[in-house]
């Protein structure tokens, strides 16, 4: 599986001569879905002592379980919707292969986004050790939070391993889909072009805060 890392066009060559097999792509995305809720988790906590303190303690979890699930069917609904926005793009250049088999190769692009994950868990959780969260105004709060060093490495850190992932989903859909390089690369780049310039934007907008 490393070798989709290093070389994604032989590895997807590979796997095209190959069944289906959506045991590792699940597996993929059950990981990033762990280190996701696991990250949330610690920001919620956080949260909810602070905002909800007159809460009863099993309100406060609850809520708190709902939020997590939420995030956990996020990412697997993410994996969908990326997929069928790739299937749906690369039919403007005539593009040919089964929809399973953009899930399958679309999910080893999220590796990158385990290292991410993993990386933004350490970050989130020095940030809960020494970050003072002593207020109880949610604006306070998210003013602190956007303009901290950890939150700010964490999305320059997403945004640099997202290109990662969007050079394996480019490999991804050559071969899935039987497409030139050129059409790969406007079908993946369109909506990884909107994603950066969104993040790009956010992060300048912290980094200009007072």
């Amino acid at each position: 599986m490393l070798e989709v890392l290093t070389n994604p066009g032989n590895f997807f060559e590979k796997k095209l001569k190959e069944e289906i097999d959506l045991k590792p792509p699940y597996a993929i995305i059950s990981a990033l879905s762990l280190l996701t809720v696991i990250t949330a988790f610690i920001l919620m906590e956080e949260m909810m002592n602070i905002l909800f303190n007159g809460m009863p303690r099993n309100a406060q979890q609850t809520i708190i379980a709902l939020g997590l699930v939420a995030i956990m069917l996020t990412v697997a609904i993410g994996w969908v919707a990326i997929s069928s926005m790739f299937y749906i793009l690369s039919l403007l250049f005539s593009g040919k292969g089964d929809f399973k088999r953009i899930l399958e190769f679309v999910a080893y692009g999220f590796l990158p986004l385990i290292l991410s994950s993993s990386i933004n868990l350490v970050l989130m959780i020095c940030m809960s050790l020494f970050v003072d969260f002593s207020t109880s105004d949610l604006q306070s709060i998210e003013a602190v939070m956007l303009s901290n060093p950890y939150v700010i490495a964490s999305n320059i850190i997403s945004i640099i391993l997202s290109l990662w992932s969007a050079n394996i989903w480019v490999f991804a859909m050559i071969h899935s889909r039987n497409l030139s390089v050129k059409n790969a690369l406007i079908t993946v780049g369109v909506p990884i072009i909107i994603y950066l310039i969104y993040m790009l934007n956010s992060l300048y907008q912290v980094l200009s805060l007072p």
